[in-house]
């Protein structure tokens, strides 16, 4: 398994009883091909009694799907009160979208890796844990290339003309004022609701303005901060996202806002701490396939054994949960939100130079263009002894589409080429270059999170965190606040894991 070293984590890989006892010993077995019975009828009936005993080999109270940040959290919530609990991973890792990478010898997040100032759970488990967290490098001048300009700009300022601005400006008021009426807990209900749903987020800004250095920019943000083109998502969806995350200056930026600090140990080392406190609670390399439920238990099936257990909270992307087999199957509003909430398209990648050279012309790393293979080129992350050099970015939306599944070499050659375009000739030679695909990840087929399609939120979007029985939801597109985000994931957790402690709670006193 691939866990730092440094955690001195010690996880399960399987059931603990790995032999299971069946009431058909195989001496039955011999008895039944003495009295005529066939060899394959005495094997078949032998292994359907082994297995029908395997689910009781494992007992527990909670059986949690998923080791990213909802499931780790809902399992150390309930682990905290005392309750018995099963973690069950399908990778080698804990962390989920959050995942550990080296870049020139050092350590960063191949997944996500910010945190903002009212992401306060997330918050709040970095400074538990003893970590430290790094502002984001912002010092110098960002190169934006739109509409065929090239736009500079100190900090993270936009360098539009006054007139684009006025006309960015009134824009981002028109959605402020629209998003501050979602009512977070039913976005659904907000004034308009159908209407704003009916349509794509792009039709909604092309009605808003005919300057094309805006809408090229608007475009751009929506694929870096969705992973997905605005033509693919609800409006009513962009302006519950917006209210999620605070406000659009909340989401687009990076001082005092979403993308304020790093982690100087990485984030994924927050989810390694957290799985350190959790102990043998956590299974690798268990992937779910089925879960059974009746009145009064849950059974949930994994490559590495069954558990029978009270609850089961399912702690993976939503698009990922429902190939999951599930008896009873699930209610068809909730299929119908998975099929048409998909995970948005990103490929990360890290450069590393022999030193941060762009500094020396005063720029800070912020990148950004309207053309492909990457909207934002998210900055500088040199470590603060000034060596190596590292910038990080995405290749988001159509362009990972097509980019995903295609040997690193290419991608690097690609990308070093647009830095080049930015940066000049000495961006030409990185001394390393690593980078994500998470749409070819089997176990999350994409990130940051999935978007609802046009028609969605209205219909079935109600039922996203609605109990199927004695299963219940967490991840991150089930939080409603920090939705998307690594903080939402931990919020979702704890929810879930409240839920479920109430429920046995009130067993208890029955």
């Amino acid at each position: 398994m691939s866990v730092p070293a440094t955690t001195g984590l010690s996880m399960s890989k399987g059931k603990e009883n790995s032999t299971p006892q069946s009431n058909l010993t195989r001496r039955d077995a011999l008895k039944l091909l003495g009295t005529g019975a066939t060899a394959l009828v005495a094997t078949q009936r032998l292994h359907a009694a082994e297995t029908s005993a395997s689910a009781a080999d494992n007992r527990t109270e909670v059986a949690v799907v998923g080791a990213g940040f909802a499931g780790l959290s809902a399992a150390r919530t309930l682990i905290r009160q005392g309750k018995k609990v099963v973690l069950l991973e399908a990778r080698d890792r804990v962390g989920g979208r959050v995942k550990g990478a080296k870049i020139a010898g050092r350590a960063v997040d191949a997944g996500g890796m910010w945190v903002g100032p009212t992401q306060t759970h997330l918050l709040d488990l970095i400074k538990e844990y003893g970590l430290h967290t790094v502002p984001q490098f912002e010092t110098g001048n960002n190169i934006a290339k739109l509409g065929g300009k090239r736009l500079t700009a100190s900090g993270e300022a936009l360098g539009f003309d006054p007139e684009t601005q006025s006309d960015y400006d009134r824009v981002i008021r028109e959605i402020t004022k629209l998003s501050d009426q979602v009512p977070l807990e039913a976005p659904w209900s907000m004034p308009r609701a159908e209407e704003y749903d009916h349509i794509t987020t792009d039709e909604w800004l092309a009605s808003q303005t005919k300057n094309k250095t805006v809408l090229d920019f608007l475009r751009a943000f929506v694929r870096g901060i969705f992973t997905a083109d605005s033509y693919q998502i609800s409006f009513l969806f962009f302006l519950f996202y917006m209210r999620s995350g605070d406000n659009y200056d909340m989401l687009f930026g990076y001082e005092n806002a979403a993308q304020a600090w790093t982690v100087k140990e990485t984030m994924h080392q927050v989810a390694a701490l957290m799985a350190k406190e959790l102990g043998s609670a956590v299974v690798l390399q268990a992937p779910v396939r089925a879960i059974t439920q009746n009145s009064s238990r849950v059974v949930v099936k994994s490559d590495n054994g069954d558990w029978k257990c009270d609850y089961a909270i399912v702690a993976v992307p939503l698009p990922l949960s429902v190939r999951i087999n599930y008896d009873p199957i699930l209610p068809p509003e909730r299929d119908i939100l998975a099929q048409h909430m998909p995970m948005g398209s990103v490929i990360k990648y890290w450069v590393a130079y022999e030193k941060p050279f762009w500094r020396e012309r005063g720029l800070n790393g912020m990148l950004q263009s309207d053309q492909p293979p990457s909207e934002f080129i998210s900055g500088d992350f040199t470590p603060a002894e000034g060596r190596p050099g590292l910038l990080a970015g995405f290749i988001e939306a159509h362009n990972a589409m097509s980019w995903t599944g295609k040997p690193i070499d290419e991608r690097k050659k690609l990308v070093v080429e647009n830095l080049v375009k930015f940066l000049g000739p000495e961006a030409a030679n990185p001394v390393d270059y690593e980078d994500q695909d998470w749409p070819a990840d089997p176990w999350s087929r994409g990130c940051y999170g999935a978007s609802m399609t046009p028609g969605i939120m209205t219909t079935v979007g109600k039922v996203i965190r609605q109990p199927h029985g004695r299963i219940h939801w967490a991840g991150t597109e089930t939080s409603e606040k920090w939705f998307g985000y690594i903080d939402g994931a931990v919020r979702s957790g704890e929810r879930a894991a409240a839920e479920v402690s109430a429920r046995l709670t009130q067993n208890s006193l029955r």
